[in-house]
């Protein structure tokens, strides 16, 4: 005997769904970010960063700080900061990296609000 389900159930259904796909998905990219962060040293290249976590959300150059996120500027060593935001929760957390002159990783930070 087939079972029946109207469009309206099925409508309800992913309503109530979505907040936990929502919470599961922000979860998995939250970890899989956290993992690739673990892995970069001081000394990586910028190329290693970026195949680790893509393109930035944004580039900071040194002297000029990114006041979105931190209050102070990148400096010396530091010549360039990555940032690394969470796409589903911009408000939530970010990563950033910093790279020297001859693009390495001099320092990172990960920022996650409360």
């Amino acid at each position: 005997m087939p079972i029946k389900i109207s469009p309206k159930k099925i409508l309800l259904c992913l309503l109530i769904l979505s907040p936990a796909w929502y919470v599961a998905a922000c979860c998995v990219f939250s970890n899989s970010r956290k993992a690739a962060f673990d892995q970069i040293q001081t000394g990586d290249t910028r190329q290693a960063v970026l195949d680790r976590f893509g393109a930035p959300t944004h580039v900071e150059r040194a002297g000029v700080s990114f006041k979105q996120y931190s209050t102070t500027p990148c400096a010396a060593p530091c010549v360039e900061r990555l940032w690394f935001e969470n796409r589903l929760n911009t408000e939530l957390e970010v990563w950033s990296l910093e790279l020297d002159r001859h693009s390495r990783v001099v320092g990172k930070n990960y920022l996650m609000s409360s």
